[in-house]
Formats: structure tokens, C-alpha cells, sequence
């Protein structure tokens, strides 16, 4: 049949004008050949008509009656080019299927005539399915295993010859088991995480040395991870037992400290570490690094961290130590200038991989931990475009459940929830080991946000590794336990939770103080619970513990410390609680440290005119222009009722109305030129100065102001120079001097001597 012929078959199949190419396509996928081009046609118009051909089964079924013959040679010549390809040159074809090569080459023109080769070759995908397709399904896995060792000997690459025996599902020599790991190898340099799977599990299946299968179980291992970790464990075994017997290599060793890990098998992961120090060659320091972290990243803080590189050990040591160090500062005092820093190096430098994931995680942790939200997110969102490249299914579910977790962070409740399910549902709840803890603790915290109790307690009943609940992951569902159940009206079943998070961190660094701030919950459950003195004293723990370094932690510290204050006294600490999430970017705490305090009883002596419901910070508690209500998206850069100056620490006392008109009257000279005048002590200095000169100890004034010892110190060392003074023996008497309404408001009496006392 000619270009014309086809077309007009065409125009009159579709009662119009086919697309001006569709003809000259199905010319060429059936070389002519009516039976062949009328199926194509028919193949068309069953499919989308969208102008392209369409290979369906009226093709295949046309092929197999073309080549179904008495002279089975025609199909065993046909079959034999279409799975040499490139090689399918009349010698080799006459080699493969035993046929003289006059004859072969007789079938060969004969199968051009018909259109199915075109010059000795198959030109259409399809055209080779269906040949192959009129094959028993033996003899067709025959003349895979024929054609990989024909194309062996003829020097063929081992991808080509490894399709060939994958296909077959045998290996018929010895020499089919290196070329099949070689290929594995190189399919996993292109992230082919299928192939090489493939590929080892024939040569695993083909090799009797006990060694070599050893070395094939760790390739599966540290394959098979990335896209199905559960089916890890069928091949971790024997790795296991090599690892405890001190026989395991280098890459069996990382491939089993893999599996761990995603397991939480803290014991295996350390022993076969040591294992792996006593090889000759040792891991290159960056991988030192990634596992060290990663290690952390499951198992929390490890005492003697090492910051400097052993005298003798790699060049590049030292500066992987450091950074890694930097960067696991998150869990002893949250984020900072050194931890985002070494997180951004890490994110940098450190390539996507099975080692690399968990420092990658714990880098875009810490951007998250010190307010950097947005940059956080960009870092994941990249990261899991990467993985969905690369097919690495466990890569993208892990680092999908960190952005949900940042989204959670920032507010965004609704859409958290939604990818922590699409991150479930990824890979399999049975895929996840340990580091399921991320995305259902995220499910289970945005429930309880948006009070949907009945949501949560489902999520509280799916099924959960034990070895879960021995790792950082699990001491943040344990934590979201406690607050459902504080949600829910049962404060002895959250105490339960907290306490058990204060104990795992307590055996594991006591000072890692930024992992949960597990003083802050205990403190809210005892409010809960009625016991406010308790609550107060655990609040104020967590505060010490957090202050100057832990925003988060100082943030709930002193949102508990309002709500067990007098009234009079709330607005203020809930403001700056509100100013540290703020800070933070964590938006979810912001908006329930609003919701309390929009709530909170107010002053007894509130403003004339203020209703019951009043949402706004009592008058006596704003500053000039500081009249509005407290809003959770726009917290002012000065919250409401702090009365914070630009000298002041976070967590000093909010200005009173007797102390702002003192200090407007220490001086002489106009408003706006006091607040310049170097001799004029800032408000923080002056209540810090005060409690000094009524003979209070540093430590009790940093208890009562909710601030460092050292803060205290710096404070009054300021004010010692502003007022030229030398310590405390004068501090008094210069107060009484130049602050006599600041010092009487407090109940203070003045002696001949000057030095005040407490009434």
C-alpha cells in the first residue's frame, strides 16, 4: 500500500481528513503491508483518535498471524532480530537460532517485504513487543539467556547483557554473576533503583561462594532502602551476624548502619561502627560526619562531641567536625548564628544520599529552630524534587513529613495535615521504621489545633515501632500525646507522657535542654491540675534553662508563668511570649499564646469602660500608641504591654505607669531628648537596680524578673556607670536621690544612712 493508499483508507474510516502526518506514520510502523497497516487503522480508531498512532492488539494479532507458519523459521528468524537490536546482523542471527546463514538472510529480506525490519532491523518499539509476543513464554526466556551469552562473548556491555538475563530469569554460567553486580552498580550511578534490584537478586541467586553473596545481600541492602526499606530486613540478617563476627567490609558496614538507623537498632548501628574503625581503610571525614549526625538525629545528643579532628587523622577532619558540631548545638540551646551557619554548609556541601539524609534533615531543622522557616522549606522543597528524580521513594516520604512539619510551624494546619497523610501513604506504614514519629506527630498536633479530638485519638491508636519511642522522633510524639490529652480534660494521663520524656532525656544529656521543653508541659499539667505553685517553679526552670538561647522554650516557659500569675501581671508575659514565637516564625504558638491571652481574666482595676469581654492589654500596661489589640498575624516589633526599650533583654519586666513617670522626671530636658541623655537609666536597669538596692540577691532578682543571673549582672554594671557609682554600698542612696518614685514605689523607707530596706 502507497502514502495515498493509507490515507484515503484512513479519510474513509473517519469520514474526514485524518491529521497530515498520521498517514506517512502508519505507512512506515507497517512497511505497506495491508494486513498489518488495515490493523494499525483499525488499532486508531478504537484509541483517542488524537492523531498519533496507536499499537494496540490488532497489530499484535496481525504480527502473530503473519509469522504463524509451518515453517517455524520465519518466527525464529523475526524473534531473534528483534532481541539482538543492534547486533542483529545475519551472522549473529544465524549463531543465535542455529539456522543456515543463507536461509537467515532469505527470512530477513522476506520480513522486510512485509514491513515488519526495515534493513535488516525492527524500527518500532511496538513491532518488537509483538514479535516477541508470538513467542511461548519458555521460549522466549530461552532466547534471552542465548542471546546474553552470545552478546558476553562479543564483547557487549554488561547493561545490555544483564537485560538479556534479567529477562531470562537465569544466569547460565559463572561468568553472568560479576557482570550482573557491574550492571547494578552502573544502574545505580543513574539512580535505576529498579534495575539493580533486579539485577542482584539473580546474581544472588546464581552464586554459590557464601562471600559473594555476603557482598550482594549489602548492595540490596543499601538498594533496596530507597524505595522499599521493609524488604531491607530479608538480607540485613546475615550482614548482622558478619557485623557481630567483625568480618564485615567497609560497605557492608555502611549498608548495615543504614538499615539500623531507619530501624532504631541503636546496639547494631554502634557495633558495627566499632567494626567499621577497626577497618585498614577508614570512611572519608564527610561521611564521618553524615553518620555521626545522622545518628543523633535518631538517638539525640552524645556526651564528648568532638569539635577538633585527631592528631593524625584526614586533612578535611577538622572542618567536618566543626561544622557538624555547630550544627548539633540545636540540642542543647536551639538555633543561632553557629547553627545556621553550619547548616547552610552542610546543605551545600553534602549531596543527596543514603548517608547524607539525616544531615540534611537536621540542617533544615535548625534553619526551622532559629526562625528561618521560608529558607527551611526552600532547602525541602528542592531537596524533594531531587528524590522524586532520582525515584528514591524513602528520601522524598521522609523529607516530605519535615516540610509538613515546618508547615505546621507556620500555621498552615490544614495543609500540614494533608502531606503528613500523602507522606503516610508514600510509603507504606510498614516502610517507615522509626522515623514514622515525624508525620504522625504532625497529623496528631494539627487534630488537636484545630480541636478535632476524634481525629487524634485515631491517630493515636495506628501502630507504632517500640524503638520509636527511644529516639528524638519519639519524644516529640510522645510530647503530642501529652498535649492531646491536656486537650482533652486529662491531665494525669499527659503528666504520664511529659515524665517520660524528661526521663529519656535525662539518660541521655541532661543539659540538652532545647530537645522538649518538657518543664514547660509537666508546668501547663500542673495548672491543669490546680497546682500553680508547682507549675510556676517548672516554668520558671524552663526559662533559666532557655534563656538567651531557646526562644521556643522561653516562649512556653513564660506563657505558663502568665497564666499562673495574678491578672494584673498576664498581659505583660503573655506579650512577650507572643514576641519570642513571633521571632520564631512559629506561628502555631503565636496563635494559641493569643487565644490564652484574649482569654485571661483582666486587672480587677481595669480602664473605666472596659467590658468583660475586653480583648485589649490593660491601659495601665501599653505604651504610647500601643492601644490595639494583640494580634496573632501581626504582632507589633514592641508586643503589646512589654514596653520593651531597644536596650532591653527579652524577659525583662514590662514598663509600669510610677516607673515611666519617674523616668520621665529624672532629667532635665524634653521627652524626646531624655531618651538619648547617657546618664538615664533604661527601664530594665531600673527595676534590676531597685530590687539591688532593696537588698536582693542577683539570683533572687533574676528569679522574680524572669531573667538570666548574667543579664542581672550586665544590668547593674550599666547602671553603676550611668549613675557613677562603684557597686552596691551607694546604689541606694543615688536612687533615692535621682528615682524617689521609683524607690517608694515599691514599698521602700529610707534610713539615715540612705541604704533602703524592705518594709
Amino acid at each position: 500500500m502507497s502514502k495515498r493508499a493509507v490515507g484515503s483508507m484512513l479519510r474513509e474510516s473517519l469520514n474526514g481528513a485524518p491529521g497530515p502526518d498520521l498517514p506517512a506514520q502508519l505507512h512506515a510502523l507497517g512497511g505497506g503491508n495491508p494486513l498489518l497497516t488495515t490493523a494499525l487503522v483499525d488499532d486508531y480508531l478504537a484509541g483517542d483518535r488524537d492523531g498519533r498512532p496507536a499499537v494496540g492488539p490488532a497489530y499484535a494479532g496481525a504480527v502473530h498471524a503473519f509469522l504463524d507458519r509451518p515453517d517455524i523459521r520465519l518466527l525464529e528468524t523475526a524473534s531473534a532480530v528483534a532481541i539482538l537490536g543492534d547486533y542483529g546482523g545475519t551472522e549473529m542471527v544465524a549463531k543465535l537460532t542455529g539456522i543456515d546463514p543463507d536461509a537467515v538472510s532469505g527470512m530477513m529480506d522476506a520480513l522486510d517485504l512485509a514491513g515488519l525490519l526495515v534493513k535488516g532491523q525492527v524500527q518500532h518499539p511496538s513491532t518488537r513487543a509483538a514479535i516477541l509476543g508470538s513467542l511461548a513464554p519458555g521460549a522466549r526466556s530461552a532466547l534471552h539467556s542465548k542471546a546474553a551469552e552470545l552478546k558476553y562473548w562479543n564483547a557487549a556491555t554488561p547493561n545490555e547483557v544483564s537485560s538479556h538475563l534479567v529477562a531470562a530469569g537465569e544466569t547460565p554460567a559463572a561468568w553472568a554473576i560479576p557482570v550482573l553486580r557491574h550492571a547494578a552498580g552502573q544502574a545505580m550511578l543513574s539512580d535505576d533503583v529498579q534495575f539493580a534490584t533486579q539485577c542482584l537478586e539473580l546474581a544472588l541467586t546464581g552464586s554459590q561462594d557464601e562471600d559473594e553473596r555476603r557482598a550482594i545481600r549489602q548492595s540490596l541492602v543499601h538498594n533496596t532502602w530507597r524505595v522499599n526499606p521493609s524488604a531491607v530486613s530479608a538480607y540485613a540478617t546475615s550482614l548482622r551476624e558478619a557485623a557481630y563476627a567483625g568480618t564485615l567490609d567497609g560497605p557492608g558496614c555502611f549498608a548495615l548502619m543504614r538499615h539500623a538507623l531507619w530501624h532504631g537498632d541503636r546496639q547494631t548501628f554502634v557495633r558495627t561502627q566499632q567494626v567499621l574503625n577497626t577497618l585498614p581503610t577508614s570512611a572519608d571525614p564527610q561521611t564521618e560526619a553524615e553518620l555521626h549526625l545522622a545518628y543523633q538525629w535518631y538517638f539525640g545528643p552524645v556526651a564528648g562531641t568532638k569539635e577538633h579532628a585527631d592528631p593524625g587523622s584526614h586533612p578535611g577532619s577538622a572542618l567536618w567536625d566543626r561544622t557538624a558540631a555547630g550544627l548539633m548545638q540545636i540540642w542543647r540551646g536551639g538555633g543561632n548564628e553557629t547553627t545556621d551557619a553550619s547548616a547552610e554548609r552542610i546543605l551545600q556541601n553534602c549531596r543527596l544520599s543514603d548517608t547524607s539524609l539525616e544531615a540534611l534533615a537536621m540542617a533544615i531543622t535548625a534553619l526551622a529552630r532559629s526562625g528561618r522557616s521560608d529558607r527551611a522549606e526552600r532547602w525541602c522543597k528542592r531537596l524533594i524534587r531531587e528524590a522524586d528524580q532520582r525515584s528514591a521513594v524513602t528520601w522524598q516520604a521522609m523529607l516530605e513529613g519535615l516540610r509538613a512539619s515546618i508547615l505546621l510551624q507556620r500555621g498552615e494546619v490544614a495543609v500540614a495535615a494533608e502531606r503528613a497523610r500523602a507522606c503516610l501513604d508514600m510509603l507504606g506504614e510498614h516502610n517507615w521504621g522509626v522515623s514514622i514519629a515525624q508525620p504522625i506527630t504532625v497529623l496528631l498536633l494539627a487534630d488537636i489545633a484545630r480541636g478535632n479530638y476524634d481525629d487524634a485519638a485515631k491517630v493515636l491508636r495506628r501502630p507504632v515501632p517500640d524503638a520509636m519511642l527511644e529516639t528524638v522522633g519519639g519524644l516529640t510524639y510522645l510530647r503530642a500525646c501529652g498535649h492531646f490529652y491536656l486537650a482533652t480534660k486529662r491531665p494525669l494521663a499527659a503528666v504520664s507522657e511529659f515524665q517520660k520524656c524528661q526521663q529519656l532525656v535525662r539518660d541521655w544529656d541532661a543539659t540538652a535542654a532545647s530537645l522538649v521543653p518538657w518543664r514547660s508541659d509537666l508546668a501547663e499539667a500542673n495548672l491543669h491540675l490546680g497546682n500553680t505553685a508547682m507549675a510556676r517553679d517548672l516554668a520558671r526552670q524552663q526559662l533559666d534553662l532557655s534563656a538567651e538561647k531557646d526562644p521556643y522554650g522561653s516562649g512556653l516557659a513564660l506563657r505558663v508563668l502568665a497564666q499562673a500569675s495574678p491578672p494584673g501581671e498576664r498581659s505583660a508575659l503573655f506579650a512577650r511570649a507572643a514576641e519570642f514565637f513571633q521571632a520564631l516564625g512559629d506561628q502555631l504558638e503565636l496563635d494559641r499564646t493569643v487565644r490564652m491571652a484574649n482569654k485571661a481574666p483582666r486587672n480587677a482595676t481595669a480602664p473605666r469602660g472596659s467590658q468583660p469581654g475586653d480583648q485589649r492589654w490593660p491601659a495601665e500596661r501599653r505604651g504610647p500608641g500601643e492601644s490595639r489589640k494583640l494580634s496573632s498575624r501581626g504582632v507589633p516589633a514592641q508586643p503589646l504591654g512589654s514596653g520593651r526599650g531597644p536596650g532591653q533583654p527579652v524577659g525583662a519586666p514590662p514598663r509600669s505607669a510610677p516607673a515611666a513617670r519617674t523616668e520621665r522626671s529624672a532629667a532635665p530636658g524634653s521627652k524626646q531628648t531624655e531618651a538619648h541623655d547617657a546618664t538615664v537609666l533604661s527601664e530594665a536597669e531600673q527595676r534590676v537596680a531597685q530590687l539591688a538596692a532593696l537588698d536582693h540577691t542577683n539570683r533572687q532578682i533574676s528569679s522574680r524578673l524572669f531573667i538570666t543571673v548574667s543579664t542581672v549582672e550586665q544590668h547593674l554594671t550599666r547602671a553603676y556607670k550611668k549613675l557613677g557609682i562603684s557597686g552596691r554600698s551607694t546604689l541606694s542612696k543615688e536612687l533615692w536621690t535621682r528615682y524617689p518614685q521609683l524607690m517608694s514605689s515599691n514599698g521602700g523607707t529610707r534610713s539615715d544612712s540612705g541604704v533602703g530596706v524592705v518594709a
